[in-house]
């Protein structure tokens, strides 16, 4: 078949303009105007022509009759009247009645003619104007029967071809010779099926069609022809006897109507079932639960697929996730359900599972281990893995919203255990989510409240023995919990986004707060990743710089890894326009990550902040402190501030200063203090500073 639905080798143009000779009949109907003119000349001249050797004879006579008077009256003059005889006043009067008489009779043959010549123009005109209109109705039915969007025949009372449109020759591959008037049905049904444009069962085919054009009755039937085509044929009867039928190529309106029928109940980009599908298949199942029976739901999420997201692009996530559906196809059976429920979760149903626990375990480690093979996309190979969550029906829950918000918690819980595993749904779950719901809700009423406030703990440099800053602790002041620090509550800002609204009032309050302070010390403030998402983050920062008189140089942002884990420009960009304020950057928490050192050279960070988990473990693990020189001096090579956190002896922060670090960041210099104490704070460390020196 061509693209356009006629079979191959049709001459597509020819059919369309034998069809509409058929309609209009155009030379038909010249020739048709020139026979009339012709006929009506010929008629006129004949009755010209009867007119005047009418009008000859006439005069033939009359002059006839008139020499007989003239010879009468001469003969008459010659002789004496006798009595009794007409005299010669008389025979002159009866001659002019004569001249009279043949006058008239002229006049009146020449307006006989002259009204029969009228007569036959009007006539003439008339018929031309008769003419004209109905080749002017034919043509606009040929117009309205062409412009038709579906094909058109027309056939009399013996199934013979009356007329049709082009789109019908098209439909069914119909070349001149099939389409000329008078051409039988079972001519065109024959054609059809030599040329495959019929559905399988021909003769059912060409029986079905004699049925529905002979019955004197309106009717539609639908075929699906051999060439995978739908076609719908509707037939009406004519009141002259015949058929009219309508035949509309249904076959993109099937498709879209199916793929409208399969997205409504299945995702898009997976082909897996979707949330509808799988709440419809869930409430089944819990409807048709019989005594002792139970079926499985295992809710799970790609860990880390934020990450390929981000650094490689949607592209490279949604073909990730087509490969994920997939691997999860060939672990199910076909009684089993998989759905896609969001961005990277699936949700799987399992049922008619005698040992459901054990089927349940089984399934969920041969989906982690199915998803921590590495997937190849292209000219990419991506590691990720796989959380899995577990409930049971009815045990965990009788109705669709309940057990699927078990699974849910179950998911939580195994993501929370380091992910990579899964676990199922245990009671107490229930009072940990509703008590993690209170505490946001709690969080939410904290930001409008203002229940939040900094502390500062300084940071003391080391080869100058002062304090050269200090950093922005935030703090909770809970109304029944009470004093609340940043571990307790940062995790869920982070995931509920609150942290965006809580980080800017943080660094509008530190800025505020630090452009009081002498002008030798900085304000040290973490910012958190997502507040990076918005693309306006340095125009913020200025403003707020602006707002607050603090000059963009006493303002130290510290980041972690994870803001330049997405590895693209926008990122970037953003960090150097900040720092082309004069804002410095730090990186925070550096040798907890798996990839620091690269980031150190896609970003020149003004210091590296070496986390207290080293300081910590001087005493038990001695390498430490070879990781503290280390970093130390890579520092320095970078020309770099190296400050160590968690110090909290003076013993170690000696033991940092041997090493080569800038500054030392802990309670050995001081724990955090409200605003009101920092001048309290520099007076007594420079006491200590002087009595030392």
């Amino acid at each position: 078949m061509t693209s356009n639905g006629v079979p191959p080798g049709t001459d597509e143009q020819a059919p369309s303009a034998q069809t509409q000779r058929n309609l209009l009949g155009d030379e038909n109907h010249k020739s048709f105007r020139r026979k009339l003119g012709s006929l009506a000349i010929i008629l006129l001249l004949v009755n010209l022509g009867v007119g005047l050797f009418a009008r000859e004879q006439q005069r033939t006579l009359i002059d006839y009759a008139t020499s007989i008077y003239d010879k009468s009256f001469a003969s008459t003059s010659q002789h004496l009247q006798q009595p009794g005889e007409p005299d010669a006043g008389a025979m002159l009067r009866a001659r002019d009645d004569v001249a009279a008489l043949a006058h008239r009779s002229d006049l009146s043959l020449l307006i006989t003619i002259m009204t029969s010549i009228l007569l036959a123009g009007l006539a003439l005109i008339s018929l031309d104007r008769l003419v004209t209109s109905v080749n002017l109705s034919r043509a606009q039915f040929s117009a309205a029967l062409e412009g038709m969007p579906h094909g058109l025949c027309m056939l009399d009372r013996n199934l013979r071809l009356l007329v049709c449109n082009s789109k019908f020759a098209a439909m069914y591959g119909l070349d001149g010779a099939h389409i000329k008037l008078g051409t039988p049905l079972q001519t065109i049904l024959e054609h059809q099926v030599a040329t495959n444009a019929c559905p399988a069962d021909a003769e059912s085919f060409m029986k079905e069609s004699f049925a529905s054009l002979s019955e004197q009755s309106f009717g539609t039937t639908e075929h699906q022809f051999r060439d995978g085509r739908i076609i719908s044929v509707t037939s009406a009867p004519l009141s002259t006897g015949g058929a009219v039928a309508i035949h509309m190529d249904l076959t993109r309106r099937r498709k879209a109507e199916k793929e409208i029928e399969f997205l409504a109940c299945h995702d898009a980009l997976t082909g897996l079932a979707n949330r509808v599908q799988h709440r419809e298949f869930i409430e089944n199942r819990l409807a048709q639960l019989t005594q002792g029976a139970s079926f499985t739901i295992l809710c799970l999420d790609l860990d880390h697929f934020k990450n390929v997201n981000d650094t490689l692009g949607h592209t490279y996530g949604d073909a990730l996730l087509r490969a994920a559906a997939e691997r999860l196809r060939t672990l199910v059976r076909d009684t089993d359900l998989i759905a896609r429920t969001g961005g990277d979760e699936f949700s799987i149903v399992q049922t008619n599972t005698p040992r459901h626990l054990a089927a349940a375990a089984s399934l969920a480690e041969r989906i982690i281990a199915a998803m921590r093979t590495p997937f190849d996309l292209g000219d990419h190979q991506v590691v990720v893995g796989a959380s899995v969550g577990i409930a049971i029906a009815p045990c965990d829950g009788t109705k669709l919203d309940q057990i699927m918000k078990n699974a849910d918690m179950a998911l939580y819980r195994a993501k929370s255990d380091g992910r990579g595993t899964y676990h199922f749904f245990e009671a107490e779950m229930d009072t940990k989510a509703q008590e993690r719901r209170l505490l946001e809700l709690a969080l939410r009423e904290a930001i409008v409240s203002g229940e939040f406030e900094l502390e500062y703990q300084p940071i003391v440099n080391l080869a100058q023995n002062r304090i050269s800053g200090f950093e922005a602790l935030l703090r909770w002041n809970h109304p029944t919990r009470g004093r609340m620090p940043p571990q307790e509550f940062i995790a869920l800002a982070e995931d509920t986004g609150l942290i965006i609204p809580i980080g800017e009032w943080v660094l509008r309050s530190a800025c505020a707060e630090a452009a009081t302070w002498p002008n030798d010390l900085r304000v040290a403030v973490n910012v958190s990743p997502l507040q990076f998402r918005n693309k306006n983050t340095a125009a913020r920062i200025a403003s707020i710089l602006s707002a607050s008189g603090l000059s963009p140089n006493r303002l130290e942002l510290e980041i972690t890894e994870a803001v330049l884990l997405r590895n693209d420009d926008a990122t970037r960009n953003e960090l150097h326009e900040i720092r082309s304020l004069g804002v410095r950057i730090s990186m925070d928490d550096f040798g907890t990550g798996y990839s620091s050192l690269n980031y150190l050279r896609s970003f020149p960070f003004d210091k590296i902040k070496i986390d207290q988990s080293f300081v910590h473990d001087l005493t038990d693990n001695p390498d430490s402190i070879a990781i503290i020189r280390a970093v130390a001096a890579l520092g320095k090579s970078f020309s770099m501030v190296t400050t160590v956190e968690g110090v909290e002896t003076l013993e170690q922060l000696e033991q940092m200063r041997a090493e080569g670090c800038t500054e030392v960041q802990g309670f050995a210099c001081s724990k955090p203090v409200p605003s009101a104490r920092i001048a309290a704070v520099l007076e007594e460390f420079g006491k200590l500073a002087k009595a030392a020196a």
